[in-house]
């Protein structure tokens, strides 16, 4: 039986971050509809979510660059005298990567106002780094994720950027192989801090996958930021609070009526659907403490596992340990325990059908040409499931 219990609390303030491990940027370029940059334009880029803003200003050669950022969608509003207002909507930041957002002011009167309400597809042209990155739809969707196998959640994700594949026979370390590199050279981050196991390479900590907001994959030539190795840097954040409550309650659910029969348990005689009972339930809930100000969010998963193993063996009968028990100098008390812990077979065999094709012989003595026949049979039943 296998009780797994997580719990994950997270208090946000809404401050500047401290590193690009838990954020993206945006940056951009300000135009006149001449195609001329505007200097000393006023940018203005405001969490959806929390209405958190932060202000820029352009460079004299129109550009401006929004720094570690959470990540979450954002609505920038760019203003210069003589121009009207413009405001892109729906702009949005994804972890590790650089949005570009450029917007261009129409000749005319302050309050009159351009509105682009449909952003631009989410293009990283400040780096040359190789990054997938996966939302929280994507993480609750697909299931190589959501199934969280092998206690490896959303990581699983992985195997879907290219340049990624299962370690296989590529070196020691848990986790997959990036570009062609042992398993050892990853890295693995949580909200900007190390989760690196220092006994084999792979996470110490695995989130409930409902309980994360974006995962990614870097490959090459990423920042001097992440560092630590030379193979994939794989970055999750965690779910944070915004401006109104929300929450959800969730289970996936496994057990011996809903999975298919294993045909192995017809074979060997064993109860058709032997007991497998997986149950993983949990929730979330977060909100405002101070709106535009401080959040909170929390999370709670609960996993117990149990189930049988179905075993087939092959063992001595009756008469066989009568014939071991028989031969001479052989100890009674060894013979004894091994039958106690190997059991007795209920009936025989055909020797043709043993894995060695004959029978089972064994000499009655020490150098001795002489052999005694051993009947073997077929052992089975089930066995209890254990995981830790």
């Amino acid at each position: 039986m296998k009780f797994v219990r997580t719990l994950t609390g997270v208090l946000l303030l809404c401050l500047p971050s401290f590193a690009q491990l838990t954020s993206g940027n945006i940056a951009g370029t300000v135009f006149d509809p001449s195609g001329a940059t505007i200097p000393a334009a006023a940018v203005v880029a405001r969490n959806v979510a929390t209405n958190v803003e932060k202000t820029t200003e352009s460079t004299s050669s129109g550009g401006f660059r929004f720094e570690n950022l959470p990540v979450g969608t954002y609505n920038i509003t760019v203003t210069a005298g003589g121009f009207s207002k413009a405001e892109l909507n729906g702009v949005r930041v994804q972890l590790n990567q650089t949005i570009t957002a450029n917007a261009t002011l129409s000749v005319g009167q302050a309050a009159t106002t351009v509105e682009v309400t449909e952003a631009a597809a989410s293009i990283d042209t400040t780096t040359a780094q190789v990054q997938s990155t996966y939302s929280t739809r994507e993480l609750a969707d697909l299931p190589s994720a959501s199934g969280g196998q092998a206690n490896s959640g959303v990581i699983n994700l992985a195997l879907l950027s290219p340049g990624v594949t299962s370690s296989g026979g590529s070196g020691y370390g848990t986790g997959p192989s990036v570009g062609g590199q042992r398993p050892t050279n990853n890295s693995f981050t949580i909200e900007g801090i190390d989760n690196n196991s220092l006994g084999v390479t792979g996470p110490i900590v695995s989130l409930p996958n409902d309980a994360v907001s974006e995962f990614t994959i870097l490959q090459n030539q990423f920042s001097a930021d992440f560092g630590h190795s030379s193979g994939g840097q794989f970055n999750q954040v965690v779910k944070s609070g915004t401006n109104s409550f929300h929450g959800m309650a969730y289970e996936y659910f496994q057990n011996r009526d809903l999975n298919a029969a294993d045909n192995l348990n017809t074979v060997l005689g064993t109860p058709l659907h032997s007991r497998f009972d997986n149950n993983r339930f949990g929730g979330n809930f977060g909100g405002p403490i101070k709106r535009n100000k401080l959040f909170f969010f929390g999370h709670y998963e609960y996993n117990p596992i149990g189930g049988v193993n179905s075993i087939g063996y092959y063992a001595p009968t009756a008469d066989g340990y009568a014939a071991l028990g028989a031969l001479p100098g052989i100890s009674q008390t060894n013979l004894t325990q091994f039958q106690k812990y190997l059991g007795s077979a209920p009936s025989a065999v055909d020797p043709s059908t043993l894995p060695n094709g004959g029978p089972v012989q064994v000499p009655v003595a020490r150098g001795s040409s002489t052999s005694l026949t051993v009947p073997v049979g077929l052992v089975s039943g089930p066995a209890q499931l254990y995981q830790w």
